[in-house]
């Protein structure tokens, strides 16, 4: 171990930390830190009606469904314009990177992004759709963050803007600067969206479908799902498209595994939805938990209290704290483990699964995603036998992820040194 640790820490981490620290990545790490209070808040609430226990509680909430739509709420304010909050952050530290107004940055990102949207007209008015405001919007956040602030750095650089004289305030004088940049960014937007009609994440799901056309039993299935939904979240990119083309087949094997047990007979799918969500996303996308645990004992300060933070919601599989906090995405040095671990696991899931070691998932739709894996397993499986192989899953992220968490540790442990002196 203690070799390992080490050529992570002379071979891997020299290089990640190096792009990790690249100007543009830096803002959008720091941007995105910036929304931790927002994430933690939402995925408290929207824990709360789905406790999945005591079956008085279950019921109580069951019965009263316009008290849950109101405690999920805040969850829609927070993760639900997420992007928003992104495009702000990303902006404002951008353009504080360059020495410029980082508020005029922040609401200069806002606006670009802002016009990525598209109205939609019907009786009553004419809105625009959420879709893209929440994670799924985040991608194009994160471009039109840097399209607007690179806009004022470049008009900065050549003089292009208005020059009020200097008795004008310096809060009004400032605010007229960027409006040239401004409109060049929004203008670039608004061409490539509107006039060309490109859409980004209509181009995403395009190239992403077609890689998961194949069997939704074999190996090959989890395989690239797993990998590309912890690729997308890498980039900060929302996965939910991933998920919405493999519902439909996940719903036709859990009918079909029901039927089986039912009937007495073998149960004949894998590709039902808690192979993912249940044995694989321990704590969310990229199974975070292990990640989390250790956290909360570690020595920096800012991943102990992150993870204390992080850890209730993440038993429920609530990662976004985490995801955009502390954060992984865009985080060269978290990059390996967060794709490798689940890759991992997914071998040994279905190892264990064709073998007969943990029985078939006769119940994957009792097995809803907010449950703890541990009991979802013993749910979905009927068998205690799905609890421990959550538990081997779980002790497999802990390995995978210690050598580059304590790697990363250190590093954190020596700026936070630094800062106090």
């Amino acid at each position: 171990m203690d070799k390992l640790m080490q050529f992570i820490e002379i071979k891997v981490m020299p290089p990640m930390m190096k792009l990790s620290n690249q100007r543009h990545l830096s803002a959008v790490r720091d941007g995105l830190i910036a929304t931790i209070p927002i994430t933690v808040i939402g995925s408290i609430f929207l824990l709360i009606p789905y406790i999945p226990w005591p079956q008085s509680y279950v019921s109580f909430m069951g019965n009263h469904p316009d008290l849950v739509a109101k405690l999920i709420i805040p969850f829609n304010m927070s993760m639900g314009l997420l992007s928003i909050y992104a495009a702000f952050g990303i902006g404002a530290r951008l353009a504080q990177s360059y020495q410029l107004d980082s508020l005029a940055g922040g609401v200069s990102a806002i606006f670009t992004f802002f016009t990525t949207l598209t109205f939609t007209s019907l009786d009553e008015g004419t809105f625009i759709s959420t879709q893209y405001l929440g994670g799924e919007g985040m991608f194009a956040s994160i471009l039109t963050a840097i399209l607007a602030v690179e806009c004022m750095r470049l008009c900065k650089k050549y003089n292009i803007g208005f020059k009020l004289p200097e008795q004008v305030p310096t809060n009004v004088s400032s605010s007229f600067e960027v409006i040239i940049p401004v409109f060049f960014s929004m203008t670039i937007v608004w061409i490539i969206v509107h006039l060309i009609g490109f859409d980004i994440n209509a181009l995403i799901a395009s190239l992403i479908t077609p890689l998961l056309s194949v069997s939704s039993n074999s190996l090959a299935a989890p395989l690239v799902y797993v990998g590309l939904t912890c690729i997308m979240w890498l980039f900060g990119i929302h996965p939910q498209i991933l998920a919405t083309v493999m519902l439909p087949i996940w719903l036709v094997n859990s009918e079909a595994n029901m039927a089986a047990a039912q009937a007495g007979q073998a149960i004949p799918n894998l590709g039902v939805q808690p192979f993912i969500f249940t044995f694989l996303w321990i704590g969310g996308g990229g199974g975070t938990l292990a990640l989390c645990a250790m956290m909360c004992f570690s020595k920096s300060k800012f991943l102990k209290q992150l993870g204390r933070l992080s850890f209730i919601p993440g038993v429920f599989n609530i990662n976004e704290p985490l995801l955009f906090g502390l954060p992984i995405v865009l985080n060269p040095a978290l990059a390996i483990p967060f794709v490798v671990a689940p890759i991992v696991t997914t071998f040994v899931t279905y190892f264990a699964f064709v073998s007969n070691l943990v029985p078939g998932m006769a119940y994957p739709l009792a097995a809803v995603w907010t449950v703890p894996s541990i009991f979802a397993a013993v749910i979905a499986t009927a068998s205690i036998r799905g609890a421990v192989l959550v538990v081997v899953n779980f002790l497999i992220y802990l390995g995978i992820y210690y050598p580059f968490f304590k790697a990363y540790e250190r590093k954190l442990v020596l700026e936070e040194g630094q800062t106090e002196a």
